[in-house]
């Protein structure tokens, strides 16, 4: 037997909001998880920095902040990266020989 029964449900709505300028950081086809990889600020699209390349679910972004500030550091590891390379290469040389 079925019977009907009514009942009233509070429901809570969680709205993710925009830590640098307060907008509301709609949900829609992508991904709405935005946060800054170093001081993990959630970002609205207008609030981000940089937005690197990313491969899975997530967007890899710097706010402006972190982003600026990240401006010399950024010189200096793609200069040790080149360093590195260079290594490998006279590595691999040194093997073939």
């Amino acid at each position: 037997m079925i019977k009907e029964k009514k009942t009233i449900k509070e429901i809570t709505e969680n709205y993710r909001y925009c830590d640098d300028c307060g907008a509301e950081i709609p949900r829609g086809l992508m991904c709405s998880v935005v946060k800054c990889e170093i001081c993990k600020k959630d970002l609205c699209n207008n609030c981000i920095g940089n937005e690197g390349d990313s491969y899975g679910d997530y967007r890899t972004v710097h706010c402006k902040s972190c982003w600026s500030i990240g401006e010399t550091y950024r010189i200096k590891i793609e200069e040790l990266a080149n360093q590195i390379e260079k290594l490998h290469n006279e590595w691999a040389s040194k093997c073939k020989t």
